[in-house]
């Protein structure tokens, strides 16, 4: 039987559009993740953070199945890496580097930010963060933040940090609210320079994370006092908590975690937070946290949220404090 040439036609375009279904099924079949997730750190590399992440990242690849790679993105104050991956395509292959300087304190202090921290992303997981530690030069002559107290009543101290709005410097504001002493802040342009300096005697007094001072207190180059966190850390184990010392509630700590763009599918955050928890559990990264005095505090994607939110504010009343306005 002779078939119609339109009905030939007709068929022909099925058979075509079955071929296209065909091939395009296994594509869209396929399982997160099927390539190489990138990590974005909008910091420089060699920092804690920086070097955290990279630890997590072969832990990580090895619960996904894919490669994990990190891609560093620094400028201004850690906007212009965390705006980029605010724009990414919301499929699970790219992640950033949530940290407090971007996400507590940039907003209160950068105008026209280029992304929300709460709006424009979806928490994955909590890492930990460093703690701001306070240390002051020998020849001030104080051993406790009982001493220097009674010491800054006579007159205003120097006190360093490594910029404005940063968090050495709004753990100052911290201080000075809970203690109602005054200090004349001395502000450099980033962490090694004010290190250096304090441990030159040029300024008097410090805060800064653990891992920029911890050799100077070892080698008694500085004088650690206190540390505003919830407990003693391994790499600095003679200095106490501000709670130890009858100071409630002083809790500073430049926080770290993962997040990931907008929109991103739920089931793919799943594997991403459980492959987060896999590394950040791991005695290797424990091991290393406790080298560069990074207080490891893994939480889920939902108690990551609220962590956020409660941090944006906390950190936004320090920048009130300090006085510092929206640029």
């Amino acid at each position: 039987m002779r078939i119609p040439p339109r009905t030939r036609i007709i068929a022909s375009s099925l058979a075509m559009l079955g071929l296209i279904a065909a091939a395009q099924a296994p594509v869209s079949a396929q399982e997160f993740p099927n390539r190489a997730i990138e990590i974005i750190v909008p910091l420089s590399a060699g920092g804690v953070s920086d070097i955290a992440v990279r630890k997590l990242a072969p832990s990580m690849s090895k619960t996904l199945g894919a490669p994990v790679v990190i891609e560093n993105q620094p400028g201004a104050g850690a906007t212009l890496g965390t705006g980029a991956a605010a724009k990414a395509t919301p499929d699970g292959y790219t992640v950033a580097l949530a940290a407090a300087s971007s996400f507590s304190i940039n907003p209160h202090l950068r105008k026209n930010l280029p992304y929300d921290p709460v709006k424009s992303f979806e928490p994955v997981c909590r890492i930990g963060g460093s703690p701001s530690v306070l240390v002051a030069h020998p020849s001030l002559g104080v051993k406790s933040v009982q001493e220097l107290i009674e010491k800054a009543k006579e007159g205003n101290l120097s006190f360093a940090s490594s910029g404005p709005g940063t968090p050495s410097h709004l753990a100052q504001e911290l201080l000075k609210a809970r203690t109602n002493v005054q200090f004349l802040h001395v502000p450099y342009r980033g962490t090694s320079q004010s290190v250096t300096d304090a441990i030159g005697g040029h300024v008097q007094l410090l805060f800064e994370s653990p891992g920029a001072i911890s050799g100077a207190v070892r080698t008694k180059e500085l004088i650690g006092l206190g540390i505003l966190s919830p407990k003693r850390l391994p790499a600095l184990p003679d200095v106490p908590t501000f709670e130890e010392l009858g100071f409630e509630g002083m809790e500073l700590i430049g926080w770290i975690g993962l997040v990931v763009p907008a929109g991103t599918p739920t089931e793919v955050i799943d594997k991403l937070e459980k492959a987060c928890h896999d590394a950040v559990s791991s005695p290797d990264f424990q091991k290393l946290a406790d080298e560069q005095g990074l207080l490891v505090a893994y939480a889920p994607r939902e108690e990551f949220r609220k962590h956020i939110a409660s941090e944006l504010n906390k950190w936004g009343e320090l920048v009130q404090r300090s006085g510092l306005k929206p640029e």
